[in-house]
């Protein structure tokens, strides 16, 4: 399926952004901490034998905190301090672990499938069933190769990876021809090809990080960051605390949080869910024409796009819900690893 670019006229500047993807911090910090004192409220209100756990497992530090330390483990610009020790050990452990953060399921799919274009063995689908296994003590027997965690970082992983699959553009992702002037689906156009051509006859927008709405700010990064602040103010908050955020989060549960069936089939499941919130994400933008760049890599390319009114809007309404659906979802998956419900 191709889908022709509209043309528009303004300024935007493509400097090194063009060879350099930019780091995706999922949410940011702020709506990591806001999904784990959501899940660490409810904890602390409904299953105080959870609560105990989790503590002991993450030697007293809070789910908001811990929330932060996949991000951390990356390096110094994604977490604004150096890794501790333990973050190091992790990273060194699993030398894929910034490719734990997303998948890539192109936006022309209903759902997610594994073994698809975009997908990755060790994926945020697949390292959130992996992380669930590990803290029922069920360690897992075909974990993806290189991964390997303990039982503490499948928890403080667990907390970050339930948040990232709630952002629409850690999930959903839109490639071109290696023109990069047409939407394609890699399925369709790389279908027999290795890594169905992302790469070489595919070009991959970097979730979002290609798609520029100004020299410094990637659509990936506007979802990451204002689009949170845009539902902070929402919910009234403008100081931007976590906790009034949390609080007013919860004031207002979001509908269907609930999910169905076993663990294992959740991850999935959520990812699936998205994907139509990550279709209107990238096809609601107004896309102007490539900018072609450099690469090592195979063909590389960055776009300008421009985001209207209607569209910031949506995204804060969007981002308000996401962040609340993560804060409950992680709390009742914790209940359902360490209570059995």
């Amino acid at each position: 399926m191709s889908h022709p670019l509209r043309s528009f006229a303004f300024s935007v500047i493509i400097s090194a952004l063009a060879v350099a993807p930019q780091p995706a911090w999922s949410w940011g910090g702020d709506g990591h901490r806001t999904v784990g004192m959501i899940a660490g409220l409810i904890l602390e209100q409904q299953h105080p034998s959870t609560r105990d756990k989790v503590k002991q497992i993450l030697d007293g530090a809070s789910l908001s905190d811990a929330a932060l330390w996949a991000d951390c483990a990356k390096g110094f610009r994604y977490c604004h301090r150096d890794p501790n020790p333990e973050e190091q050990a992790y990273a060194q452990r699993n030398l894929n672990h910034h490719d734990y953060h997303y998948t890539d399921v192109p936006i022309q799919q209903p759902a997610y499938k594994a073994g698809s274009a975009g997908t990755k063995p060790y994926d945020v689908v697949q390292i959130i069933r992996y992380d669930i296994k590990v803290l029922r003590g069920q360690r897992p027997n075909d974990a993806p190769a290189g991964v390997n965690l303990t039982e503490k970082e499948a928890l403080w992983t667990l907390a970050h990876f339930v948040g990232d699959i709630h952002q629409p553009l850690h999930v959903g992702a839109v490639y071109f021809d290696s023109r990069c002037v047409d939407m394609v689906d890699p399925n369709v156009v790389g279908a027999g090809a290795p890594n169905f051509g992302i790469g070489s006859t595919v070009v991959d927008t970097m979730g979002g990080n290609d798609l520029m709405i100004s020299s410094s700010q990637s659509l990936h990064m506007y979802w990451d960051e204002s689009a949170v602040v845009g539902a902070m103010r929402l919910s009234g908050v403008r100081n931007k605390s976590i906790a009034d955020f949390a609080k007013a989060l919860m004031r207002q549960p979001p509908t269907g949080w609930q999910s169905k069936g076993d663990l294992d089939g959740r991850p999935a499941q959520w990812a699936s869910e998205i994907m139509p919130k990550a279709k209107d994400a990238i096809t609601e933008v107004e896309i102007g024409e490539a900018t072609h760049a450099t690469s090592d890599h195979g063909p590389k390319c960055t776009w300008p796009v421009r985001l209207d009114r209607k569209y910031t809007e949506d995204a804060n309404k969007t981002a308000h819900e996401q962040l609340a659906k993560a804060g409950y979802r992680l709390a009742a998956l914790l209940v359902a690893i360490f209570e059995g419900r």
